[in-house]
C-alpha cells in the first residue's frame, strides 16, 4: 500500500488491488486501510474514486463472456456484467456488490400473442432444488413494485432487491434477443383471424391468467372420435331439443365468419330428469370436457363475470347451467340476457384514469334451467336472442340420460377441432352462407322476427355442416323443424306482451273498478268494452310489471288500443264526484280484433 499520491491521481494500481480482493470482508477492511493511507498523501476522496472504478469496471466486461451458470438452467444466457449461478443474481464486489435475489432467476422463453402482438416471458427460478417457470408480461418485470408480488410464489426478493432484479430482467432480455426461444400465445379461445382458430394452433400456449386456465386445459380432446361420434348420434335420435342443443354448439363457431348476432338456446322445464343437464354436456362435448366446473358454469355469477368469460370463449359456446341459481329473493330472474346478446361488454373506467379494452365476443349461448330466462317485461331485443325449448316429463330431451352423459365424459374434444378444419377448406365458408341464406329465406317467411330466423337458420346451416362433415347419416334439421321452436312477431313485441298483461290486470281486479261496489280502493271504472284506468294506477302497474309505461302508451294509442282527447294518451272521466285523468283502455272481446279508431274523444 505505499502508493503516492500521483499512483491514486494518475494510475488505477492501487484501485485494481483492490479490487482484485474477493472476499467481501477483506475488500471492506483493504478499503479503509487504503483510504487512511490515501488521506495520509493528499487524497482524501479515495472511496468515491473507488465506487467509478468498480462502475467502470462493470462496463468494460465483455457481455458474451459473462454467461449464467446455475445448476440445470435451462440455457446459458448473456448476463452483462450480472452474476447468476447457485447463489443467485448479483454484481459489483465485496463492499459494492449488488444481491438481485437470493435464487438463481433467467428468462426460458418469449411468447408472442398471435391475437394482440403483446409480448410475455417465462421466467424461471430455482427453489428447494427444483426449477420453477411462470409466465408474466415484459410489463411485470419491467416494474418494480409489480415483481416484487412474486414472492408470493417463492422467489427470494424484497422491495430493495426488486429494483435491481428488474434491472438484470431488463439486461438479460435485451442482450438475449436471438438466444431465446420464442412460442406463439394466446389468452383467449376462437378465431383469432379467417385462418386461425384457438386453441388449434400447433405449438400454442395459453399466457392468460389463471381465472381461465381450467376452461382452455379443458379444451384438451379425450377419449376416441369414434367412441364420441356413436354418442352423438345417438343423442340427436332422441328429440328435436338435442339435435337443435347439439347444432348450437356447432353453430357457435359460425356466428363470426357468417356476420350473425350472438343468440341463446335455452332449454326449460319444471320436471326433473329430463335431460336439461345431459344436453348441456353434449354440447360442451364438442368442444372440451363436458364435467361441470371445467367448461360448463353455472348461473351463480356476476355480470362482470359472464361477459369476461364470453370474452374468453370468443367464438365457443357459452354452457351454463341452473337458471334459478340467477335469482333474487324473491324469485325473479336477475340474468341480464340482452347485454350477453349484444356481443360487447360495458365500457369501464381504470384506475389510471383511461379506459380498459372493450370485451367482444361472437358466439351461442345454451343454457338450462326451471324457467324460461326471459321475464315477463323483457324487452323485444332480448326476446329475439332466445330460442326456448319447454322440456317436460312427457317430452324429454334424451331417455336414458344418465349413459349419454357417462359416453361423453369417456370422448370428448374431437369433433369441434374437425368441424373448424372443415371450415378452413378453401370455399367453406362461403358454401356455409349459401346453406345459411336459403334457411333465413324459407324462416323469413313465417310468422316469426328476422333475428329469430337469423338464429334459427344458423342453427339449420350448423346442423346441415355437421351431417355432412361429421355424422354423414343424412338426418339434417330443417327450417320446418325449427319453426315450431320460435316466437311469432306479436310474442316478441314488447307492446303487444304489455296490453295482454294490462287486460290480465283488468280481469284480476273487476271488483276495484266498480266505484259502486265498496271494496277499498278504486282503481277506475268499467264502461262496456272500454275501462277507464287512473293515469297513476296504471302506470304503477305497468311499471311493476317491467313495461315501461310511455314506451307501453305509445304503442298502445299506434295500434288504436286507447282512445285519446287532444294529442294525450289519457281523457278525464268523473269518478266519485271527482274528474280523474284515465287511461281509456279498449278490451278484446271473443272473436274480435281489437281495432278501434284512435280518434279525439270528448268523455261525458
Amino acid at each position: 500500500m505505499d502508493y503516492t499520491k500521483e499512483d491514486y491521481l494518475e494510475t488505477d494500481k492501487p484501485f485494481a488491488e483492490l479490487f482484485a480482493v474477493k472476499n467481501p470482508f477483506d475488500q471492506k477492511r483493504l478499503l479503509e486501510k487504503m483510504a487512511i493511507a490515501a488521506k495520509a498523501v493528499g487524497v482524501s476522496n479515495f472511496k468515491s474514486l473507488y465506487a467509478a472504478y468498480c462502475e467502470s469496471q462493470r462496463g468494460a466486461l465483455v457481455p458474451e463472456d459473462n454467461l449464467t451458470c446455475a445448476d440445470g438452467q435451462p440455457q446459458e444466457l448473456n448476463c452483462g456484467d450480472w452474476r447468476c449461478d447457485e447463489y443467485g443474481v448479483r454484481r459489483g464486489q465485496g463492499m459494492y456488490e449488488t444481491v438481485a435475489c437470493q435464487n438463481p432467476v433467467t428468462i426460458s422463453r418469449r411468447f408472442v400473442n398471435i391475437d394482440t402482438g403483446a409480448e410475455k416471458v417465462e421466467l424461471a427460478f430455482r427453489k428447494d432444488g427444483h426449477w420453477r417457470k411462470l409466465i408474466i408480461a415484459c410489463s411485470q418485470y419491467a416494474n418494480p413494485l409489480e415483481l416484487m408480488k412474486l414472492a408470493d410464489v417463492g422467489l427470494g426478493i424484497n422491495k430493495r432487491m426488486a429494483v435491481d432484479l428488474s434491472d438484470y430482467l431488463t439486461d438479460l432480455y435485451g442482450l438475449n434477443d436471438g438466444r431465446l426461444p420464442v412460442s406463439k400465445s394466446v389468452g383467449r379461445l376462437g378465431w383469432v383471424s379467417d385462418s386461425l382458430f384457438s386453441p388449434y394452433v400447433d405449438g400454442l400456449v395459453y399466457d392468460g391468467g389463471p381465472e381461465y386456465a381450467a376452461i382452455f386445459n379443458a379444451t384438451r380432446p379425450a377419449g376416441t372420435y369414434l367412441q364420441w361420434k356413436a354418442a352423438a348420434a345417438a343423442f340427436r335420435r332422441e328429440s328435436y331439443a338435442a339435435r337443435i342443443v347439439l347444432a348450437a354448439s356447432f353453430a357457435s363457431v359460425l356466428v363470426k365468419p357468417l356476420g350473425v348476432l350472438p343468440f341463446f338456446v335455452h332449454l326449460w322445464g319444471v320436471d326433473s330428469s329430463t335431460g336439461k343437464t345431459v344436453a348441456l354436456m353434449a354440447a360442451a362435448s364438442v368442444w372440451a370436457c363436458p364435467e361441470m366446473g371445467k367448461y360448463i358454469k353455472t348461473f351463480d355469477g356476476t355480470d362482470v363475470g359472464y361477459e369476461r368469460t364470453a370474452a374468453f370463449l370468443n367464438s365457443l359456446p357459452m354452457c351454463i347451467d341452473e337458471l334459478q341459481l340467477a335469482k333474487n329473493s324473491r324469485g325473479q330472474v336477475v340474468f341480464n340476457v340482452y347485454r350477453l346478446s349484444q356481443g360487447a361488454g360495458r365500457i369501464r373506467g381504470n384506475k389510471m384514469g383511461g379506459v380498459d379494452i372493450t370485451p367482444t365476443w361472437a358466439n351461442a349461448m345454451i343454457t338450462t334451467g326451471e324457467t324460461p330466462i326471459n321475464t315477463l317485461g323483457a324487452g323485444a331485443g332480448a326476446v329475439n336472442r332466445v330460442i326456448e325449448i319447454e322440456c317436460t316429463s312427457a317430452h324429454k330431451v334424451v331417455g336414458n340420460g344418465h349413459a349419454a352423459a357417462q359416453a361423453f365424459r369417456r370422448s370428448y374434444g374431437h369433433a369441434g377441432r374437425d368441424f373448424v378444419e372443415h371450415l378452413l377448406n378453401p370455399g367453406a365458408v362461403d358454401y356455409a352462407k349459401k346453406l345459411y341464406n336459403a334457411a333465413f329465406a324459407q324462416l323469413n317467411r313465417a310468422e316469426t322476427t328476422d333475428k329469430q330466423a337469423m338464429a334459427a337458420a344458423l342453427i339449420v346451416t350448423a346442423d346441415q355442416l355437421a351431417t355432412e362433415w361429421i355424422f354423414k347419416d343424412g338426418q339434417c334439421l330443417t327450417a320446418a323443424d325449427l319453426g315450431q321452436f320460435l316466437a311469432s312477431r306479436a310474442a316478441v313485441s314488447l307492446g303487444a306482451r304489455g296490453y295482454d298483461y294490462m287486460c290480465d290486470w283488468v280481469a284480476q281486479n273487476v271488483n276495484r273498478l266498480r266505484p259502486d261496489v265498496e271494496q277499498g280502493d278504486v282503481y277506475g271504472v268499467l264502461d262496456g268494452d272500454w275501462v277507464y284506468i287512473i293515469n297513476s294506477v296504471f302506470r304503477r302497474v305497468a311499471d311493476e310489471a317491467g313495461y315501461n309505461p310511455t314506451a307501453l302508451l305509445s304503442y298502445l294509442k299506434s295500434e288504436k288500443l286507447i282512445r285519446v282527447s287532444g294529442g294525450k294518451t289519457t281523457v278525464t272521466k268523473r269518478m266519485g264526484g271527482s274528474v280523474m285523468r284515465c287511461v281509456c283502455l279498449h278490451l278484446p272481446q271473443e272473436s274480435e280484433q281489437a281495432t278501434i279508431e284512435c280518434t279525439d274523444f270528448t268523455p261525458l
